[in-house]
């Protein structure tokens, strides 16, 4: 009953995404106005090579520019008062989920019980979203969703959408 409870919860969090994000406190949003990708306004894949998927990275790119967009910033030429970028961070992890015993016989009425865990294996993906302003070049809003996943994941639009939306939340509207 207890692994059954431990793999249930294990299940309906490795759903959910985290988001963590800084916003330099010195920093105004009222004076921009456009945006444009960081490396020569083309967007760029950084991550592990063997996640790389194209479409996958046009999926991100497109939701992080609809956010943009819905936030009121225009996209611009490399003259843009922000540059955006994303970048992804996946590291493998492990819990242990429970186990099974083993009861041996040691004598008359002992008997030696030994547990011997079970752990799940997963992925602990994070999407990072920097904001920077292009004339100081420092970084004014910075956003890390972090979500667990399966070792082998399969993307779907509405989840990077909604992963996406998520981590933009607190990006500060144009007034």
């Amino acid at each position: 009953m207890k692994v059954v409870l431990i793999l249930s919860f294990f299940v309906l969090t490795a759903c959910a995404v985290t988001v963590k994000t800084y916003q330099n406190p010195d920093q105004s949003f009222d004076d921009f106005e456009t945006w444009c990708w960081l490396e020569g306004c083309e967007v760029t894949y950084q991550g592990p090579d063997y996640l790389y998927d194209k479409k996958v990275v046009d999926e991100i790119a497109n939701a992080v520019a609809y956010n943009m967009y819905k936030k009121g910033y225009q996209q611009g030429d490399d003259q843009s008062d922000l540059m955006v970028n994303f970048f992804m961070v996946v590291e493998e992890d492990s819990a242990e989920v429970g186990g099974f015993y083993d009861g041996t016989y040691q004598g008359e009425r002992e008997w030696l019980t030994m547990l011997y865990p079970e752990y799940q294996k997963f992925l602990k993906g994070s999407l990072v979203i920097d904001v920077i302003d292009r004339e100081n070049s420092e970084l004014v809003w910075r956003s890390n969703a972090v979500k667990y996943m399966e070792l082998n994941p399969i993307y779907d639009k509405k989840e990077i959408w909604n992963g996406v939306t998520k981590a933009m939340k607190k990006l500060p509207e144009k007034e």
